[in-house]
């Protein structure tokens, strides 16, 4: 995802440095009267609870060599449905046909929709819920090879997580630890070896420089950080 300086909400492509897309009380002794016996073992009841543990945790990160472009909510509907909350400002990435790459396994997208700001994809090959359910909280991904090229001074948003943040004097801040998008410029959170994060608009006058190489992002910090 790119990020534009005092533009408005960014694309969810690519970032740049410019102008700046989770206790309950005690029962009583009547309610726990009331309650329900256990399920017994082997009924339905009882793997339910079991079934929800064993879901995988929500993706945080794109897999090595990928860029998240939508995030799975989880299935919609008993069809085969995708609730997708999209990471891309790209409409292609979810057009009929389109490859995609979740849950460590290549997809293709068979039908798509907008509604409400989401998008709601059925995937080949996979038409009803249990099918789909593996995809929930899991990162839609494209190949980094895939991404199109950017005008200078533009950059996508995997390029600038982790690059070490230096000022004009060389004082090290720290590491970008994170791209928070607030509808206008963009705010980088850098995070110091000790003591509290840094925040730092993504504005001209204070990212300075950008080596993609050295992975270092030379900054002139606002007085109020």
């Amino acid at each position: 995802m790119k990020s534009r300086r005092g533009a408005g909400p960014p694309p969810a492509a690519a970032a740049s440095p410019r102008a700046s897309k989770a206790a309950r009380p005690a029962t009583t002794d009547a309610a726990e009267a009331a309650a329900p016996s256990p399920a017994p073992p082997g009924s339905i009841e009882a793997q339910a609870p079991a079934a929800r543990a064993a879901r995988p945790k929500p993706q945080q990160e794109p897999d090595e060599g990928y860029v998240a472009v939508g995030r799975v909510l989880g299935p919609f509907g008993l069809k085969g449905e995708l609730k997708v909350q999209p990471l891309s400002d790209n409409p292609d990435r979810f057009r009929p046909k389109a490859r995609l790459w979740a849950a460590q396994q290549p997809v293709t997208v068979a039908e798509s929709r907008d509604a409400q700001g989401y998008v709601f994809l059925t995937l080949k090959g996979f038409r009803d819920r249990a099918s789909v359910d593996k995809f929930r909280h899991t990162l839609l991904q494209v190949p980094e090879t895939e991404l199109a090229p950017l005008p200078e001074g533009a950059y996508y948003r995997f390029q600038l997580i982790g690059l070490s943040v230096v000022t004009k004097d060389g004082t090290p801040l720290g590491t970008l630890d994170e791209i928070i998008e607030t509808g206008a410029n963009d705010v980088y959170r850098v995070h110091p070896p000790e003591g509290a994060d840094v925040l730092l608009p993504a504005l001209d006058d204070v990212i300075i420089s950008i080596d993609l190489g050295a992975k270092r992002m030379v900054v002139d910090p606002p007085e109020w950080r």
